[in-house]
């Protein structure tokens, strides 16, 4: 699978690479990819995307995949890029879906660019690291490689450039594998499906293009200060999480919960990392058309109904 990547120029100069999914003349939505991901992510919803008239679009984030680098950068930048991405493609209002490590810069968008969405759904979202309790919940590899990126970063650096990205750049099914062995039933029997193995293998070894640098500058991201607080985030969110996901542990999103002022939970029974988004994008999208925004002379209008 090979979703060709197309390029806006950034006020700053750099390239931002983005893949278009669904329908071309359909709702804009942006969807933020997980980590490792890419611009390739999202093609696990273009059968959604068409059944609901959907323009998926979906940016790689800087140093991942096709997009130029940017040294300095924070994850508030992000949002900065996603206006500029959509003002480049005539869009002045756009529904957002962050999934996973895309959580926290989808939560960046709402934060900057509140008055250009008309809906924001957030699923199995990556809760602050920085925050008590956060990391401890994850697995102990996940805690290991968060830990070792903020406190030993140049041991981090060698061994990802001399063994992780090697591996995973000239053996990605043998990252998929260690995915699967390690994934919970729920996911286990989504990440079985050749058409699920076939985008998220591309995706991974699209993501680590540029090699190792970019990858630990955004797992470094994570884990420092988000500069904002969710509790800022006025506008209607909707959350997602599943109750047997070991990848994020839903801790992350009921901390989320507690802080975002205008959030609505579903915490869904029996699902997982992967199966939740994978195999409920319909219900999600529903859901998300359901808190569709209307700006007005008197404010926000949150319509509750479809």
């Amino acid at each position: 699978m090979k979703q060709e990547a197309q390029f806006v120029k950034l006020p700053d100069g750099r390239r931002l690479a983005y893949a278009d999914y669904g329908s071309p003349d359909g709702t804009p939505v942006i969807y933020c990819h997980g980590f490792p991901g890419s611009r390739l992510e999202a093609a696990l919803f273009e059968a959604p995307a068409r059944q609901y008239n959907l323009r998926v679009i979906a940016p790689e984030r800087s140093g991942l995949g096709e997009s130029e680098p940017y040294p300095d950068r924070r994850l508030l930048d992000w949002a900065s890029d996603v206006a500029a991405l959509a003002d480049q493609l005539g869009i002045e209002r756009f529904f957002l879906i962050g999934v996973s490590g895309g959580g926290p810069y989808a939560m960046a968008c709402a934060y900057q660019y509140a008055d250009r969405l008309s809906g924001i759904s957030l699923v199995c979202p990556l809760g602050p690291l920085d925050q008590p309790g956060m990391l401890e919940a994850m697995r102990w590899h996940a805690r290991i490689n968060f830990r070792s990126i903020s406190i030993t970063p140049l041991l981090s650096t060698l061994a990802f450039r001399l063994a992780v990205i090697p591996l995973a750049q000239r053996w990605p099914q043998g990252i998929y594998q260690i995915m699967l062995a390690i994934a919970p039933p729920p996911d286990a029997d989504v990440l079985n499906r050749s058409d699920v193995r076939t985008v998220i293998t591309a995706s991974i070894h699209e993501a680590i293009r540029q090699g190792s640098k970019y990858l630990l500058q955004e797992m470094a991201l994570y884990t420092q200060p988000w500069g904002f607080d969710p509790a800022d985030i006025s506008l209607p969110v909707r959350l997602w999480h599943g109750t047997a996901d070991e990848t994020v542990p839903i801790l992350h999103s009921q901390s989320l919960a507690k802080r975002l002022p205008n959030c609505k939970t579903h915490f869904v029974d029996g699902e997982g990392h992967f199966s939740l988004p994978i195999d409920r994008m319909d219900q999600i999208i529903e859901d998300l058309f359901a808190s569709r925004i209307n700006r007005q002379v008197t404010g926000i209008v949150d319509e509750r109904d479809p």
